[in-house]
């Protein structure tokens, strides 16, 4: 018997869902590259989705919970649906999870739902390669500042090309669930 038998069925579908509603919400913060983004990126969610499900190496809460979503892929169209409730419900899963859990696995379940908006952002390149000088030059300004912001929180920070790949719309959508959640997002 796991955690998740223990909860209630809503307060699971909750916690079972966001892995899912979490990278959608990513990916509808931008619209740039149109529905060739979608795509790429709903395609990267789902491969990640199923990858992270057998993932043996990690807490084994986080491997019920990413097999708990894979077993529901029928309610992802429903889970689609009223996404802007998202950070909302990001902050609602680690305040039941940490009536359950000790704080290292709600800390991990945190992880693995930036890792997979993270990831999602990542997926597709909203900035174009014929940047303007002007606009390569802010985009670089930005990142030069986010590099010193992370070398005082020492995460790990992308490089510059990666930076590219999350576009501003994306990387306020991931502070937001970063907020939520009790974690940073650089």
């Amino acid at each position: 018997m796991t955690i998740l038998d223990q909860l209630s069925d809503k307060h699971r579908e909750l916690i079972a869902s966001l892995p899912y509603r979490v990278g959608l919400w990513v990916s509808a913060s931008d619209q740039v590259g149109g529905s060739d983004s979608d795509d790429y990126e709903l395609k990267t969610l789902e491969n990640l989705i199923e990858g992270f499900s057998g993932d043996v190496f990690g807490s084994e809460l986080l491997q019920y919970i990413m097999a708990d979503t894979v077993a529901r892929r029928d309610q992802w169209p429903e889970w689609g649906k009223d996404i802007e409730s998202v950070p909302e419900e990001c902050e609602m899963a680690v305040d039941i999870l940490r009536e359950h859990v000790d704080e290292k696995e709600v800390n991990a379940y945190a992880a693995r739902l930036m890792e997979i908006g993270e990831a999602v952002a990542l997926a597709f390149r909203e900035y174009e390669d014929n940047l303007s000088i002007f606009q390569s030059m802010l985009l670089y300004i930005d990142y030069c500042f986010l590099v010193l912001k992370a070398k005082k929180q020492q995460p790990q920070m992308r490089t510059f090309e990666e930076f590219l790949y999350i576009s501003q719309h994306e990387r306020k959508a991931l502070n937001e669930i970063a907020k939520r959640l009790g974690t940073t997002f650089i």
